[in-house]
């Protein structure tokens, strides 16, 4: 019993520091929400997407009072869950961009990301996530969503550098830098075949986006829907079939949505070089600044 005991009592005593550090340390997530609570009042548009919104489209380069609300890896299902709670607070509201990418129209619900990220939406953005169970342990405790080795990571920056943040108060990803950049043939295949979950089953997503579509209908806002630049090399190793219906199915909710929807695809616009981008798919800062005065000037174009 007492070696029990001195095996439990240090264990209990680094869990409670770990759900101290998770629950009191600004991190992305919260640091979008606060900000989103305090601006909803200014906000006239709103980005959504996963980490290419995120570190693609800096607010700063819009004209209108513009936020990103993306985040890594954030899929559809969360857009929608955002979308569909905060838009009740947003009066100003006049736009709103969707970014779709090769990997979020065909995802399912709880893979990947989803698997641990979902408390985090959760506890710090304050949301009512269906996935999550009631008899998940990690619905209660932050600290067990990621294993001890990545908890510890976390921290260890912290320490390092004071923060874990990421993004700037606007929600852009600002860590993604020139200076840092990853040749893109160093990581493209592995990304493209990391990436590949063989599915073009997108109608489940589809019908989430049209949801959040007639949403915007009803108060009048305007949709824009992104696929973002990628280098050609990671290009050339994604399924073309897939690719192509992707776009067709962009372009399809825009035929469909006349009043309200446009699509803009810059996923293989020449305009973007690989100095561009931080790595295979990812857009450095100088690229975002290119990317989103694009997005910008579509934005000033009548529907």
């Amino acid at each position: 019993m007492f070696r029990l005991v001195l095996f439990a009592v240090p264990m209990l005593l680094l869990w409670s520091c770990l759900e101290a550090f998770y629950r009191i340390v600004p991190n992305n997530y919260t640091q979008k929400q606060d900000y989103l609570q305090t601006h909803s009042n200014q906000i006239e548009t709103l980005l959504f997407g996963d980490s290419h919104c995120f570190y693609g489209l800096n607010p700063d380069y819009f004209d209108s009072k513009t936020f990103n609300y993306s985040n890594v890896s954030q899929t559809i299902y969360f857009d929608q869950l955002l979308l569909e709670k905060y838009l009740p607070q947003l009066p100003k509201l006049k736009q709103v961009v969707f970014c779709i990418e090769y990997t979020n129209l065909s995802q399912q619900d709880n893979t990947q990301d989803d698997v641990w990220r979902k408390y985090y939406y959760q506890y710090y953005m304050n949301l009512n996530v269906p996935i999550v169970s009631n008899w998940s342990p990690k619905k209660y405790s932050l600290a067990l969503t990621q294993p001890l080795d990545r908890n510890l990571n976390l921290v260890v920056k912290y320490y390092k550098i004071g923060t874990i943040l990421d993004c700037n108060p606007n929600g852009w990803g600002n860590n993604y830098l020139k200076k840092d950049r990853i040749e893109p043939q160093l990581v493209s295949k592995q990304r493209a075949q990391a990436q590949e979950d063989g599915s073009t089953d997108f109608s489940l997503n589809l019908s989430r986006l049209q949801q959040c579509i007639d949403a915007c209908k009803a108060r009048n806002i305007k949709v824009l829907i992104v696929s973002m630049p990628q280098t050609q090399l990671y290009t050339s190793y994604l399924n073309p079939k897939k690719l192509k219906a992707i776009y067709k199915s962009c372009r399809q909710l825009a035929i469909l949505n006349p009043n309200n929807v446009r699509y803009l695809n810059l996923f293989e616009d020449r305009r973007f070089e690989d100095q561009d981008f931080y790595d295979s798919d990812h857009l450095n800062e100088v690229g975002a600044a290119k990317c989103s005065r694009v997005v910008n000037v579509a934005l000033q174009k009548s529907w």
